[in-house]
Protein backbone atom coordinates (compact mmCIF):
# COMPACT_ATOMS: atom_id res chain seq x y z
CA UNK A 1 0.00 0.00 0.00
CA UNK A 2 2.76 2.44 0.93
CA UNK A 3 4.78 1.81 -2.22
CA UNK A 4 1.68 2.37 -4.36
CA UNK A 5 0.77 5.70 -2.74
CA UNK A 6 4.30 7.08 -2.64
CA UNK A 7 6.82 7.87 -5.31
CA UNK A 8 10.24 9.43 -5.70
CA UNK A 9 11.98 11.70 -8.16
CA UNK A 10 15.64 12.53 -8.72
CA UNK A 11 17.29 15.69 -9.98
CA UNK A 12 21.02 15.65 -10.81
CA UNK A 13 22.88 18.83 -11.70
CA UNK A 14 26.58 18.91 -12.62
CA UNK A 15 28.44 22.18 -13.11
CA UNK A 16 32.13 23.06 -13.56
CA UNK A 17 33.92 25.00 -10.86
CA UNK A 18 35.76 28.13 -11.97
CA UNK A 19 39.44 27.34 -12.66
CA UNK A 20 40.54 29.65 -9.85
CA UNK A 21 38.48 27.79 -7.24
CA UNK A 22 40.31 25.14 -5.24
CA UNK A 23 38.78 21.90 -4.05
CA UNK A 24 39.60 22.90 -0.47
CA UNK A 25 37.58 26.12 -0.80
CA UNK A 26 34.59 24.30 -2.28
CA UNK A 27 34.63 21.64 0.44
CA UNK A 28 35.00 24.24 3.19
CA UNK A 29 31.85 25.95 1.95
CA UNK A 30 29.92 22.68 1.71
CA UNK A 31 30.90 21.87 5.29
CA UNK A 32 29.60 25.22 6.57
CA UNK A 33 25.88 24.64 7.07
CA UNK A 34 25.14 28.28 7.97
CA UNK A 35 26.38 29.35 4.55
CA UNK A 36 24.65 26.54 2.68
CA UNK A 37 21.23 27.34 4.15
CA UNK A 38 21.82 31.05 3.58
CA UNK A 39 21.89 30.32 -0.17
CA UNK A 40 18.16 29.58 0.00
CA UNK A 41 16.28 32.90 0.35
CA UNK A 42 13.15 31.08 1.54
CA UNK A 43 14.85 29.91 4.73
CA UNK A 44 14.26 32.46 7.46
CA UNK A 45 15.53 30.84 10.68
CA UNK A 46 16.76 27.68 12.35
CA UNK A 47 17.32 26.16 15.77
CA UNK A 48 19.00 22.97 17.01
CA UNK A 49 16.95 19.81 17.28
CA UNK A 50 16.87 18.40 20.81
CA UNK A 51 17.33 14.74 19.83
CA UNK A 52 19.59 13.98 16.84
CA UNK A 53 19.28 10.25 17.55
CA UNK A 54 15.49 10.40 17.13
CA UNK A 55 15.93 12.15 13.77
CA UNK A 56 17.80 9.13 12.40
CA UNK A 57 15.36 6.45 13.56
CA UNK A 58 13.52 6.44 10.24
CA UNK A 59 16.63 6.90 8.08
CA UNK A 60 18.04 3.91 6.13
CA UNK A 61 21.19 2.46 7.67
CA UNK A 62 23.42 3.48 4.77
CA UNK A 63 22.53 7.15 5.32
CA UNK A 64 23.20 7.20 9.06
CA UNK A 65 26.45 8.37 10.64
CA UNK A 66 28.52 5.36 11.70
CA UNK A 67 28.46 6.34 15.36
CA UNK A 68 26.87 8.74 17.82
CA UNK A 69 30.21 10.50 18.15
CA UNK A 70 30.35 11.07 14.39
CA UNK A 71 26.77 12.32 14.40
CA UNK A 72 27.54 14.88 17.07
CA UNK A 73 30.78 15.94 15.41
CA UNK A 74 29.67 16.11 11.80
CA UNK A 75 25.91 16.67 11.76
CA UNK A 76 24.01 19.84 12.54
CA UNK A 77 20.28 19.36 12.95
CA UNK A 78 18.01 22.32 12.45
CA UNK A 79 14.35 23.14 12.40
CA UNK A 80 14.05 25.45 9.42
CA UNK A 81 11.10 27.68 8.67
CA UNK A 82 10.67 27.91 4.93
CA UNK A 83 8.50 30.88 3.97
CA UNK A 84 6.68 31.07 0.67
CA UNK A 85 7.65 34.05 -1.53
CA UNK A 86 5.49 37.15 -1.12
CA UNK A 87 2.52 37.48 -3.41
CA UNK A 88 3.48 38.85 -6.81
CA UNK A 89 7.08 37.59 -6.69
CA UNK A 90 8.59 34.83 -8.78
CA UNK A 91 10.46 32.92 -6.08
CA UNK A 92 10.59 29.17 -6.64
CA UNK A 93 7.94 27.27 -4.71
CA UNK A 94 5.55 24.45 -5.44
CA UNK A 95 2.93 25.90 -3.11
CA UNK A 96 0.29 27.34 -5.40
CA UNK A 97 -3.16 26.87 -6.85
CA UNK A 98 -5.38 24.65 -4.77
CA UNK A 99 -2.41 23.42 -2.67
CA UNK A 100 -2.71 26.68 -0.71
CA UNK A 101 -5.77 25.18 0.93
CA UNK A 102 -3.70 22.62 2.83
CA UNK A 103 -0.06 23.76 2.58
CA UNK A 104 0.73 26.58 5.05
CA UNK A 105 2.71 29.65 4.02
CA UNK A 106 5.46 28.68 6.46
CA UNK A 107 6.82 25.17 6.86
CA UNK A 108 9.04 23.91 9.65
CA UNK A 109 11.12 20.87 8.83
CA UNK A 110 14.17 19.07 10.17
CA UNK A 111 17.43 18.69 8.26
CA UNK A 112 20.74 17.09 9.09
CA UNK A 113 24.04 18.20 7.57
CA UNK A 114 26.77 15.57 7.36
CA UNK A 115 30.32 16.06 6.16
CA UNK A 116 31.56 13.67 3.51
CA UNK A 117 35.18 13.36 2.48
CA UNK A 118 34.41 14.70 -0.99
CA UNK A 119 31.34 16.81 -0.19
CA UNK A 120 28.29 16.74 2.04
CA UNK A 121 24.90 15.14 2.55
CA UNK A 122 21.67 16.76 3.72
CA UNK A 123 18.73 14.68 4.92
CA UNK A 124 15.37 16.40 5.32
CA UNK A 125 12.12 15.35 6.99
CA UNK A 126 9.35 17.72 5.91
CA UNK A 127 5.61 17.79 6.74
CA UNK A 128 3.12 15.55 4.97
CA UNK A 129 5.65 12.75 4.58
CA UNK A 130 8.00 14.56 2.22
CA UNK A 131 11.59 13.37 2.70
CA UNK A 132 14.71 14.08 0.71
CA UNK A 133 18.38 13.23 0.43
CA UNK A 134 20.71 15.82 -1.08
CA UNK A 135 24.28 14.83 -1.91
CA UNK A 136 26.94 17.34 -2.90
CA UNK A 137 30.28 16.15 -4.30
CA UNK A 138 33.35 17.91 -5.61
CA UNK A 139 34.75 15.66 -8.32
CA UNK A 140 37.55 15.73 -10.85
CA UNK A 141 36.19 15.89 -14.39
CA UNK A 142 37.92 15.74 -17.76
CA UNK A 143 38.36 19.51 -17.82
CA UNK A 144 38.70 20.31 -14.13
CA UNK A 145 36.76 20.22 -10.88
CA UNK A 146 33.00 19.69 -11.03
CA UNK A 147 30.15 20.17 -8.58
CA UNK A 148 27.82 17.16 -8.65
CA UNK A 149 24.58 17.76 -6.76
CA UNK A 150 21.95 15.02 -6.57
CA UNK A 151 18.55 15.44 -4.91
CA UNK A 152 16.20 12.52 -4.30
CA UNK A 153 12.71 13.47 -3.05
CA UNK A 154 10.13 11.00 -1.71
CA UNK A 155 6.49 11.92 -1.15
CA UNK A 156 2.96 10.79 -1.90
CA UNK A 157 2.03 10.92 -5.56
CA UNK A 158 -0.41 13.81 -5.21
CA UNK A 159 2.17 16.16 -3.71
CA UNK A 160 4.90 15.01 -6.08
CA UNK A 161 2.96 16.35 -9.04
CA UNK A 162 3.32 19.86 -7.58
CA UNK A 163 6.83 19.43 -6.18
CA UNK A 164 8.15 18.50 -9.61
CA UNK A 165 6.81 21.66 -11.27
CA UNK A 166 9.67 23.79 -9.90
CA UNK A 167 12.16 21.20 -8.66
CA UNK A 168 14.57 21.22 -11.60
CA UNK A 169 14.76 25.01 -11.76
CA UNK A 170 15.15 25.27 -7.98
CA UNK A 171 18.02 22.78 -7.87
CA UNK A 172 19.81 24.41 -10.79
CA UNK A 173 19.52 27.83 -9.14
CA UNK A 174 20.87 26.45 -5.85
CA UNK A 175 23.91 24.95 -7.59
CA UNK A 176 24.52 28.16 -9.53
CA UNK A 177 24.25 30.19 -6.32
CA UNK A 178 26.74 27.82 -4.66
CA UNK A 179 29.19 28.37 -7.53
CA UNK A 180 28.88 32.14 -7.15
CA UNK A 181 29.37 31.87 -3.38
CA UNK A 182 32.48 29.70 -3.62
CA UNK A 183 34.01 32.06 -6.21
CA UNK A 184 33.40 34.94 -3.82
CA UNK A 185 35.07 33.02 -1.00
CA UNK A 186 38.07 32.36 -3.22
CA UNK A 187 38.33 36.05 -4.12
CA UNK A 188 37.50 37.77 -0.83
CA UNK A 189 37.62 35.13 1.88
CA UNK A 190 34.14 36.21 3.01
CA UNK A 191 30.85 34.32 3.06
CA UNK A 192 27.25 35.17 3.85
CA UNK A 193 25.99 33.20 6.84
CA UNK A 194 22.46 32.73 8.17
CA UNK A 195 22.13 33.40 11.87
CA UNK A 196 19.63 31.64 14.12
CA UNK A 197 17.44 34.76 14.28
CA UNK A 198 17.16 34.85 10.48
CA UNK A 199 19.65 37.65 9.84
CA UNK A 200 22.26 37.18 7.12
CA UNK A 201 25.73 38.58 7.79
CA UNK A 202 28.96 38.61 5.83
CA UNK A 203 31.96 37.24 7.70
Amino acid sequence: MTSYLNTSTTVNVIRPLAPAVSKASALALLHDFKTIIALNPLIKSYKPVSSPVAFYKSVPADLKPSSTAELEALSVLSVIENSAPPEGTTGATWRGGWTKAFVPSELSYESSFQHLEDGGMILTHAPMGVNSVTTWKIEQGDEGLMVNMKLVVNSNKMLMAFIKTTLQDSVEKLVDDFLKAVEKVQETGKVVMLQADGSRIEV
